[in-house]
């Protein structure tokens, strides 16, 4: 196999300048994946739509970045940096487009199409890309960039949204981008480099087949069920795309070059983080859908209303998130994510305890905050954790690996909270919307139970950071792996 050699990080004397485009366009991408939530309302009315058909407009972008991400391991593997970004970055784009001059439902569903194709590569090309031209004694500052973009743009999306479409079309949301979007892409040219290694590896076809089939399944399924309840046809697809995923994950490890490397659950640090890293996700995503339904349908609160209350939180979790990373870098992991994991738990426990009918906004404000500032605690860190022990050949499967299980653990959270609330509604002598609310208390103390769980695993962990020797060892051990599998035959 012939491969072009990798540019060392000491090489890069401004790396945050080489990976400013990404910064900007992952951004812009993770914006939009929440961004239409507030507006759907809006939108159907303005196209006629029903609300599973404008539920599309979410769920589809979601699908489409869910299928291109299992395949980024082999993209980067096989494309340089430059090439990737411009396609993927170009796709968005011409997505937004194609959303910004749509006349009706259907061309608008392509455009969120094409631009879920284009997120879909950027998250891993960005969080690859860093690991790279970044050298290891800084890696903390790094993933707080990378932090900031995974937590503070989907936290703000909603927020914007809700105060653009209080006195703006939905449209607005999409024209607003368009220019960002293009001198992000003008700007690429002058300061993206191509960076790591490329490879000709061939395209293994029924790898693909498998991930974009069933990895597509699971979160349609996940998605269905969760707005539909036990219904035949989500539950079929949601099996249905386990078994896929279950034969995927198989053929992965017979392979001599994997689409998508499982060998990385043999390094117990990187395991580690994955299931800190589900706790996190399935906690911050089920706030963050739950707190604002609270707030419009218990509360009465506007969409702006709704939005301004959480947009402290969603600022404090950008800058925990950057501030952490720094830290990590003098003091290492596991005492951050304790810290952290224990201050989450908290503020759940506080608002299982105290939301009701009447809470102070002040007193939700507060704990929302305490809350995101939590998570920026632990995302930054957890990230350089894990990525510390991977052997820079394996970079480009860890970073779509860690991508695809936080947004399975995302979509799960709104699938098992949704079910936990149905009950507790039917149940409650409360009117609509208000007979919501015993549901939200049980969805809360559920949060609470799992970032309980999260903050008791942590005191596992046992070193602040990876000792030389569990890389080097995490290493062997992968190389070997491959070699003893490399003589097997692949049917």
């Amino acid at each position: 196999m012939t491969l072009v050699k990798s540019i060392s990080p000491a090489t890069f004397a401004r790396p945050g300048w080489i990976v400013s485009s990404l910064i900007a366009a992952n951004f812009l991408a993770q914006l939009m994946q929440t961004m239409l939530n507030t507006a759907l309302p809006r939108m159907m009315s303005d196209l006629g739509i029903l609300e599973n058909q404008a539920q599309w407009l979410v769920t589809l972008y979601l699908l489409t970045s869910g299928i291109v991400v299992p395949a980024a391991g082999f993209l980067l593997g096989r494309f340089s940096t430059r090439a990737l970004f411009f396609a993927s970055a170009g796709a968005f784009l011409t997505g937004l487009l194609i959303a910004t001059v749509s006349s009706g439902y259907s061309l608008l569903l392509i455009g969120r199409l094409v631009q879920g194709i284009g997120a879909g590569l950027l998250m891993p090309l960005f969080q690859t890309t860093i690991l790279r031209v970044f050298p290891r004694e800084k890696i903390g500052a790094a993933m707080g960039t990378v932090g900031i973009v995974m937590g503070l743009a989907p936290a703000l999306g909603p927020v914007l949204s809700g105060i653009i479409v209080e006195d703006h079309s939905w449209r607005m949301l999409f024209y607003a981008m368009l220019p960002v979007a293009v001198l992000n892409l003008a700007l690429s040219f002058v300061s993206l480099k191509n960076v790591g290694e490329r490879s000709p590896a061939k395209l293994d076809l029924r790898s693909l087949l498998y991930s974009s089939a069933g990895f597509s399944s699971v979160l349609y399924g996940l998605n269905s069920v969760g707005r539909q309840g036990n219904t035949l046809t989500a539950w079929a697809v949601l099996l249905a795309g386990i078994v896929l995923v279950a034969i995927f994950v198989m053929r992965q490890l017979r392979l001599p070059e994997p689409f998508l490397d499982m060998r990385l659950f043999r390094n117990r640090i990187f395991t580690q983080t994955t299931l800190i890293s589900i706790a996190l996700f399935f906690a911050m995503i089920g706030v963050e859908i739950f707190l604002p339904l609270y707030a419009q349908n218990v509360r009465g609160m506007t969409p702006r209303e709704s939005g301004l209350t959480l947009l402290p939180g969603a600022l404090l979790m950008g800058i925990s998130g950057f501030v952490s990373g720094r830290l990590y870098d003098r003091f290492g992991a596991t005492r951050l994510i304790r810290f952290a994991l224990l201050s989450m738990t908290a503020a759940l426990l506080l608002f299982a305890l105290l939301i009701g009918p009447a809470t102070p906004i002040f007193l939700l404000v507060l704990l929302f905050a305490v809350f995101m500032v939590s998570v920026g605690f632990i995302m930054s860190p957890v990230t350089a954790y894990a990525m510390a022990t991977i052997p820079p050949s394996l970079i480009k499967h860890a970073s779509p690996m860690m991508i695809m299980i936080r947004a399975f653990s995302g979509a799960l959270s709104g699938v098992v909270l949704a079910a936990v609330l149905t009950p507790f509604a039917a149940q409650s002598s409360l009117p609509f919307p208000a007979n919501t609310l015993p549901g939200i208390r049980a969805v809360f103390w559920i949060l609470t139970a799992v970032a309980g769980a999260g903050a008791v695993y942590s005191f596992f962990m046992r070193s602040s950071r990876p000792s030389v020797e569990e890389t080097s060892r995490g290493e062997a051990l992968l190389s070997d792996r491959r070699e003893e599998e490399a003589e097997r035959k692949i049917d």
